[in-house]
């Protein structure tokens, strides 16, 4: 005799549940960060004993989360200082620095 799963006709499909521990690692956290988060109410999560997370609401928190991408605008060419102009007349300067 062998053994072979037995093929319902139904399928129940449940979200996936997370531990605090595989939340952490989902997130890519530390265990003590998220449990500070969820102290605090900053992160979804069921509050009732024991702690679970459904990953699906996690996914959806991050992307709530996320910073959009700022367009980068041209920087502007630097501005030559005007306040000191040069002259290539050497006589004009002599005579300025001369007499």
């Amino acid at each position: 005799m062998s053994f072979e799963p037995k093929n319902h006709a139904f399928a129940v499909t449940y979200p996936e549940i997370l531990t605090e521990p595989e939340a952490a690692d989902f997130l890519r956290i530390g265990l003590t960060k998220l449990r500070e988060m969820r102290r605090e109410k900053l992160v979804p999560h069921n509050p009732k004993k024991p702690i679970r997370y459904l990953k699906s609401s996690l996914l959806e928190w991050m992307k709530e989360q996320e910073v959009p991408v700022k367009k980068s605008a041209p920087k502007p060419e630097p501005k030559r200082s005007t306040t000191y102009k040069t002259n290539t007349d050497k006589s004009a300067l002599r005579k300025g620095i001369l007499g």
